[in-house]
């Protein structure tokens, strides 16, 4: 197998990677609750550093109704964004360039996880549908899953969505990414098992 043109440069739209390397997210929940934290920027520069032209950050909550995980980071107020700047800036001074990952774990919270009872809001999905299986572990007496409530009006997401978008750019963020898999928020929506809505969506 040739690797000739994996550590060559590429233009992907209008953004610059010094190669072909791509890291995938992984959570690492190393956040001062839900702050970004000096052992994070050491963590992306250690990538950049080590050849990877595009990482792709942790799941990074756009608010804290949706969260499930403690230590996870945000990026709803300014103090997230001149945490995640200060990150951004070192791996771009490293090379590097990142996404942020957008993440909501709509049915997947539980309404006992540190933010979630921050928010004072239900755990919300598209239906009132529970997942199966999975306990929290990290919550006294691992609970499992709880019947979310439907929420009405879906655009109300999509705007915290738009919001975190908002704030990744002015973090100095090169893109986002919207985390859509393993039965995030997004996955959801597209899934009729937990989707089972009869209006438009």
């Amino acid at each position: 197998m040739s690797t000739k043109n994996l550590f060559n440069p590429i233009q992907v739209g209008s953004l610059s990677l010094q190669n072909r390397i791509g890291m995938s997210a992984l959570t690492r929940n190393r956040a001062d609750g839900t702050y970004p934290t000096e052992l994070m920027k050491e963590y992306y520069v250690q990538r950049a550093v080590g050849g990877a032209g595009l990482i792709i950050s942790e799941g990074i909550l756009i608010c804290r109704q949706g969260s499930a995980w403690p230590n996870a980071p945000g990026l709803w107020d300014e103090k997230h964004v001149s945490g995640w700047k200060i990150i951004t800036d070192a791996v771009h001074s490293a090379g590097g360039k990142i996404y942020a990952q957008l993440w909501h774990n709509g049915r997947l919270s539980h309404p006992d996880a540190p933010e979630q009872k921050l928010a004072g809001e239900p755990v919300y999905a598209p239906s009132a549908i529970a997942a199966r299986g999975g306990k929290f572990r990290q919550l006294p007496g691992e609970p499992g899953f709880v019947t979310p409530t439907a929420i009405d009006d879906p655009r109300v997401l999509i705007g915290k969505y738009v919001h975190a978008a908002i704030n990744a750019k002015k973090a100095g963020f090169d893109g986002v990414e919207l985390m859509s898999s393993s039965g995030a928020l997004p996955h959801q929506f597209l899934d009729y098992n937990s989707n089972q809505r009869t209006d438009e969506w």
